[in-house]
């Protein structure tokens, strides 16, 4: 083997790596013969479906696997160490030495940021804690460094959320806080492990713009962990597919993806939803499916009936109080929703897009009555909900349904899944025998693709796009006539991801259903959609059919979100200039309260903020 100074020689080696879970006949193999190189300052992708064995690799080359039960039970992962000042197998040192190696030489964002940052500790202290053991710096300059590196990720405030929590941050926040942790220590070799499938797509292309600016300056290599077929286009200078624990196809990315050698490479690449797909239709149409011949179009979308809306949601407002000084007084206030106002008609998709704090989840949670608005009004069939006594609300509850971003967070794990799918039928009287319970939950589970049997699993033994099809499975035990779907298919992978969001559209065609599609994903929004609302800062700024947004956007706000979009070209690489000037926030003074929106008619349905005319 080529050694470490040689200028062509790889910065991180491996062969023939293979990973076990257990021991003796009952062990499971994860991840079976996978070799690759990675060259200084570049890319290489590993891509494929859950399950297939590409995170358990970065795990691997960590050193982790010991702390989840697995084991290398095969090969080597071969790395220069400047701290040890040696080649190593990383496979094989010492849980000291990898405490060196880890965070200081190469460093992981993880996929989850809630489970990776520490609930007990602040922002601040978990950042100057790993400057401190990796860099050697005062607290006072580990602290001025971590400023520097939120910043660099373009979260607002940062002197202010050094002193925060994670729980006090969105998703996307605690996801960018994860990437400037990672960053900070200046690593040689960066795994980031689905880094942006959390982030809207202006942010998610701000962070790619970052990881390749630390590429040029530090002469960082990266392995690009994901499932989003576009980041990897944009991202990758070669590419790793795995299926089921082994490699199946690998190359420079402009191969691999212009000229895909394998049935399963052209399956990924075929589900791969693209902008501009839907161009002069005015439906919904079916994703194709890897595997499958479905038509995309075999379940035609129902037109609208636009007589009479489900709900009507007008001016809602949702403000939620900062205090500070000696007093704890309101200094301030975040508009997280001001003077929203839509309706939502039967058998309709209203997609409500926009970035992470523009206020879309919070609309959808007071919707459900999870969070109480400051004024407004909320009719639903022409009943007032807001105005009803809490005990009436009830029946509103029942009919109105969400299904959340995290299925496994949303489902007990203590209970098999049946009980979790049929207590929302109990609760509201829906069924009142074991008999009828264990018939509902059997036609629930079939409704939405899975076994009847199924119902004595419990959702560890399921995987991450069942645990989904669960969720909306009891999202319909209450036969409800409005589901909120909030950032449902964000984290599943791209096949997975086609099958989610066909069952939705097929239970809508057969239900009638109407759904809120709460999202950042734009394309997935192309192609579920009958009408799309784009939020800013707390604000409806454009809404109309998807064809008008799409294909004629206004403000440029909703332009932004398009051209942010990641293309699946290998052949181009886009360059993102970074955002310049005061990163936006909904948080205002007392008394500095936004100004209303006046909305200018574009056309038919279609309106747009006048400032931006």
């Amino acid at each position: 083997m080529q050694q470490a100074s040689s200028s062509n020689a790889p910065l991180l080696s491996v062969r023939d790596l293979s990973v076990d879970f257990g021991h003796g006949p009952s062990a499971a193999r994860v991840v079976d013969g996978v070799s690759f190189d990675l060259h200084h300052d570049r890319t290489l992708a590993i891509v494929g479906e859950s399950g297939s064995g590409k995170s358990i690799t970065s795990l691997a080359i960590l050193g982790l696997l010991k702390h989840l039960g697995g084991r290398v039970a095969g090969g080597e992962i071969r790395f220069h160490s400047d701290v040890l000042g040696r080649d190593v197998d990383l496979g094989q040192l010492s849980e000291r030495d990898l405490r060196k190696v880890r965070g200081n030489e190469i460093a992981m964002i993880f996929q989850e940021p809630m489970t990776s940052l520490n609930p007990v500790y602040s922002i601040g202290s978990q950042m100057v804690e790993t400057l401190a053991l990796h860099q050697d710096l005062s607290r006072r300059d580990a602290r001025r460094k971590a400023m520097e590196f939120l910043d660099l990720v373009r979260l607002p405030h940062v002197g202010r959320l050094l002193d925060s929590y994670p729980h006090q941050l969105s998703g996307g926040m605690r996801q960018r806080v994860m990437i400037a942790m990672a960053l900070c220590c200046q690593p040689k070799v960066l795994i980031a492990d689905e880094p942006t499938t959390a982030l809207d797509v202006t942010i998610q292309a701000q962070i790619l713009h970052i990881i390749r600016d630390l590429q040029a300056e530090m002469r960082t290599s990266v392995i690009f962990i994901s499932h989003d077929m576009g980041v990897v286009s944009e991202m990758a200078d070669d590419v790793l597919v795995m299926r089921a624990s082994k490699p199946i196809e690998a190359g420079p990315v402009t191969e691999v993806l212009s000229r895909p050698a394998m049935p399963y490479t052209r399956a990924l690449l075929a589900a791969v939803p693209r902008i501009g797909s839907m161009t002069g239709t005015t439906m919904p149409r079916l994703f194709a499916i890897p595997g499958q011949k479905t038509a995309p179009d075999a379940v035609p979308a129902k037109p609208v009936d636009r007589s009479k809306p489900v709900l009507e949601i007008e001016d809602l407002t949702v403000r939620f109080d900062i205090r500070g000084g000696l007093m704890s007084r309101v200094t301030h206030r975040v508009h997280a929703a001001e003077k929203v106002s839509f309706d939502i008609y039967p058998g309709e998709t209203l997609a409500l897009v926009g970035e992470s704090g523009s206020g879309k989840s919070t609309v959808g949670k007071t919707i459900q009555q999870l969070q109480e608005p400051v004024s407004g009004a909320m009719r639903f069939h022409g009943q007032d909900i807001f105005s009803l006594p809490a005990e009436d609300r009830k029946a509103f509850r029942k009919q109105t349904q969400y299904v959340f971003q995290d299925p496994y967070g949303s489902l007990n794990p203590r209970k098999p899944v049946g009980e979790s799918l049929i207590e929302p039928a109990w609760v509201h009287g829906l069924v009142t025998s074991r008999a009828e319970a264990r018939e509902k939950v059997a036609d629930l589970l079939v409704k939405v693709g899975l076994p009847a049997e199924h119902a004595g699993r419990y959702p560890h033994q399921f995987s991450g796009g069942q645990r989904q099809r669960l969720c909306i499975a009891r999202a319909l035990a209450c036969d409800p006539s409005l589901i909120i779907a909030d950032e449902a298919v964000s984290a599943l992978d791209v096949s997975v991801q086609a099958q989610v969001v066909n069952l939705l559209m097929k239970l809508q065609a057969e239900q009638g259903l109407s759904y809120l599609f709460i999202t950042h994903d734009m394309a997935v929004v192309e192609r579920i959609s009958h009408r799309v609302a784009v939020m800013y800062l707390g604000q409806i700024v454009e809404i109309g059919t998807r064809q008008q947004i799409f294909e004629n956007p206004q403000h440029p706000y909703t332009r932004r979100l398009l051209s942010a979009v990641p293309v699946l070209d290998p052949g181009v690489r886009r360059s993102r200039p970074p955002l310049e000037g005061e990163i936006a926030s909904g948080m205002r003074a007392v008394g500095d309260e936004p100004a209303p929106i006046e909305f200018v008619a574009i056309g038919d349905g279609h309106f747009v903020a006048a400032h931006a005319q």
